[in-house]
């Protein structure tokens, strides 16, 4: 994990931001360009306070030197957005959006818990070696 800057670094604040964009951009693309969606400014703006929230709470955590909560989050948003995609082209009987994003939101939170999980590991096996 040597590619994520180390922690309390300002970097983190740039990481913050490209990620929390590409993420909203993903999700705007998603809305109105795969489900055909016509363009509505309050649903973009919900999909960006929901970029903005998933973004700094995962960008926090990795600025406060949780890489491994970092790397398995951002695992998780990723699966869970190419399943969302894929779940789209799926004869669903019109459930299609609701099914991809319900997995979207499942991946990411179990990312996020691993991300947790591992890292709690990590510390008590790092706090047993010390101690």
């Amino acid at each position: 994990m040597r590619f994520l800057p180390t922690a309390k670094s300002n970097i983190w604040f740039r990481w913050m931001a490209v990620y929390g964009l590409l993420f909203w951009a993903v999700l705007l693309i998603y809305r109105f360009a795969v489900l055909a969606e016509p363009f509505d400014l309050m649903i973009a703006l919900r999909f960006g306070l929901l970029a903005l929230v998933v973004t700094v709470l995962i960008n926090l955590l990795g600025w406060l030197g949780g890489r491994l909560v970092w790397c398995l989050s951002t695992a998780g948003l990723i699966t869970g957005l190419v399943l969302m995609f894929s779940y789209t082209y799926r004869d669903m009987s019109g459930w299609e959006d609701l099914a991809g994003f319900l997995t979207f939101i499942m991946f990411t939170l179990g990312g996020f818990a691993l991300g947790l999980a591992a890292e709690g590991v990590y510390f008590l096996m790092k706090r047993r070696r010390q101690g």
